[in-house]
């Protein structure tokens, strides 16, 4: 008698999803979500329909994911869109809270989710392989352990929360720009932003209309600051963006140069004055010579390029004083030394108290202006009527949070991170050189900035900079035989 198997068939693996499925899945959700677009949020349901486009794209050629990064992280006005997990821990001014989640930060989430559903190459090679990761994960730790002791527990997880972030988005850019077609794409979409931007600052300094934060327009002192919330960040964007054009000048071609590369830098410099911002002009009088004297460029050329920039910026320097008095006010404070250019000394003075009251491990990360309310509200100046208490001033910023235990592993990365440029200086070419020596002066314009400005290890670029010299010297070694994707 011959027996019948009543067991179901064991089920096959799950077929594939072809490419082409996930940009017309993120075009489909788009639609939906612009619907919704109608009915309420519509500001935040726009959002959302664009990144289910962007997710669709992403999934489809993950080598985009650089370029949507910095076509993202100038956009710190999609804040607003966003009415969830609203916090001031990212601005200052007179803005009221906004939320953490932005255009950048959702890159980065989807950067994380293609990671995971269709990474294209082995996922454990998201771990970096240089000699930053050890400094990295010190300091980290010393972040984290600060929240034990920190006399603003918030702050200090605020901020161990932010640097984690950061820390994934230094991983996650060598991951995706992974050859030089992608690294040309991300760098020619970063110096892109910085002219669109470039185009609304002139649009704000004539018109007088701001996209948000109206307060820096009135009482005839406007600083134009587009999609960001301080025209500050704003000058140092514009900044490290001509530090990226310089090096993508001497390896494009001549009509991309000529209608492309000079007429963002022009902007990008003119629009500069227009923020007010004294400590970038002084920022960028000192790194954008000293970008073309480091780039791998014959002599004659270099000093070409220094004349004719010098020129540039004196006639445009002249244009503005004569045509706007704001700017001319701007320029005669500087007459007031280190004060003109942004930093407090009364904010510096109570910061190196804090460190003499806690020299080991400080007040904790985030915990500056807790600490100066609170506990050192008597250094400030009388003489000035803006309630300050932020620190201006990073290197202080950071002896007082953290203290030695903090300087030591900040000055463990610093050398680290030198080193480690030296070394992808000596094996690249001449395009992977010059695209180095950028990345190393945006870390320098953001390390300058920061001492009358704040925002130092806080600066996305720092990080997106950290991780495209990671892709630099993984597209300059020799080629290795591929090895299996794990993408399954």
């Amino acid at each position: 008698m011959a027996f019948v198997d009543l067991r179901l068939p064991r089920p096959g693996p799950l077929p594939a999803v072809p490419a082409e499925a996930w940009p017309a899945a993120g075009l489909l959700a788009a639609v939906a979500l612009a619907t919704g677009a109608l009915f309420g949020h519509p500001a935040m349901f726009a959002l959302a329909a664009v990144a289910a486009v962007a997710a669709g794209i992403a999934f489809y050629e993950p080598r985009v994911i650089g370029p949507m990064l910095v076509l993202a992280l100038p956009l710190e006005i999609s804040k607003l869109a966003v009415p969830f997990l609203r916090t001031r821990a990212d601005l200052g001014g007179g803005l009221p809270p906004t939320s953490i989640v932005d255009a950048g930060r959702l890159v980065v989430a989807l950067a994380c989710a293609v990671w995971l559903l269709r990474p294209g190459r082995p996922r454990r090679e998201v771990l970096p392989s240089s000699p930053l990761v050890l400094p990295l994960a010190l300091l980290f730790t010393v972040y984290a352990l600060s929240m034990l002791y920190a006399i603003d527990v918030s702050a200090a997880r605020t901020e161990t929360l932010r640097l984690a972030f950061s820390l994934g988005t230094f991983a996650l850019v060598p991951f995706f720009v992974r050859d030089r077609a992608s690294l040309r794409w991300t760098l020619y979409a970063f110096v892109f932003m910085m002219g669109a931007l470039s185009i609304i600052g002139i649009y704000q300094e004539f018109s007088g209309r701001f996209l948000w934060n109206p307060g820096l327009g009135l009482y005839g002192q406007r600083r134009i600051n587009t999609t960001f919330a301080d025209p500050n960040d704003f000058a140092r964007f514009l900044i490290e963006g001509v530090a990226v054009a310089l090096a993508l000048w001497f390896f494009a071609r001549r009509r991309t140069k000529v209608a492309f590369l000079l007429p963002a830098m022009l902007l990008a410099l003119l629009t500069l004055e227009f923020t007010g911002s004294r400590g970038s002009w002084i920022v960028a009088l000192v790194t954008l010579p000293a970008t073309i004297a480091l780039l791998p460029i014959a002599r004659a050329l270099r000093l070409r390029m220094l004349g004719m920039g010098a020129a540039l910026l004196v006639a445009a320097a002249l244009a503005l004083v004569v045509s706007n008095p704001y700017f001319s006010n701007r320029v005669d404070t500087f007459k007031f030394g280190v004060a003109a250019a942004g930093a407090r000394p009364y904010l510096v003075e109570a910061g190196l108290n804090m460190f003499t009251d806690h020299p080991l491990t400080g007040v904790g990360i985030g915990g500056y202006q807790t600490a100066f309310v609170y506990d050192y509200y008597h250094y400030k100046d009388p003489q000035i009527h803006a309630n300050v208490t932020i620190s201006h001033t990073s290197l202080v910023t950071m002896l007082a949070e953290l203290g030695v235990i903090g300087m030591a592993a900040l000055a463990f990365l610093a050398w680290r991170w030198l080193a480690y440029i030296r070394r992808v200086l000596a094996a690249g070419d001449g395009e992977l050189r010059a695209v180095v020596v950028a990345m190393a002066m945006i870390s320098a314009i953001i390390l300058l900035a920061s001492q009358t400005e704040g925002r130092f290890l806080e600066d996305p670029y720092l990080w997106f900079a950290a991780g495209i010299v990671v892709a630099a010297e993984a597209i300059a070694a020799p080629a290795l035989p591929p090895a299996a994707s794990d993408d399954t």
